[in-house]
């Protein structure tokens, strides 16, 4: 296994005027930047495959501002992996983190609903604006962009639901050279990990 320090900085909220973005401010008004780790187990499965522990670290920077971890209990027939959940000024938030496939982003907008009738009163969804992989880099932040303004206007999920839903958009570096995590460098940690011992 090798690591590769990084951190996520330029926080937003879609929408920028919604409820949850008002209500989860306190959050993330300057939050800066959040340090965490990029790791490949074994850099000959799937191509190097990368993971973080992002997920982990936003929710360390949440509980500094006053966040209390929850656990919220999910109906038992829908099983759903729930990355974390809080209570903030007493209402509860459930975060969802899709870190690298973009077509599980609606897939995300449903469990936000699933969580919301569980008991969330809002639901956030953080998305990378720079997924970096073999083929280049998705703005997973702007397709969920789009994909939950396609929701409002189609009618896909219900607007009281929808409007407690928040996506997370954020940029992602490696901290050696302060770089934009980009194809190019993404295949250089995957170089370096086939050749550490």
């Amino acid at each position: 296994m090798i690591i590769f320090p990084a951190y996520a900085t330029n926080f937003e909220f879609y929408p920028q005027n919604g409820d949850v973005a008002q209500y989860l401010a306190p959050l993330l008004n300057n939050l800066g930047k959040i340090n965490f780790e990029f790791r490949i187990n074994d850099p000959k499965k799937n191509r190097g495959q990368m993971k973080s522990n992002f997920d982990s670290k936003l929710k360390e920077a949440f509980q500094s501002r006053g966040a209390t971890l929850y656990n919220l209990a999910l109906p038992a027939d829908v099983p759903q992996e729930l990355d974390f959940t809080f209570k903030f000024l007493e209402r509860i938030v459930a975060v969802e983190i899709e870190k690298a496939n973009r077509e599980k982003i609606l897939r995300d907008i449903l469990k936000s609903h699933i969580y919301l009738h569980a008991g969330a009163c809002f639901a956030v969804v953080g998305l990378p604006r720079n997924y970096a992989h073999k083929h280049g880099e998705w703005n997973l932040f702007k397709f969920g962009v789009e994909r939950y303004d396609e929701c409002h206007t189609y009618g896909f999920g219900s607007p009281d639901k929808l409007g407690k839903i928040a996506l997370l958009g954020f940029d992602q570096y490696v901290a050696d050279g302060d770089r934009k995590l980009n194809k190019e460098i993404r295949e250089e940690m995957r170089q370096k990990a086939a050749t550490s011992k």
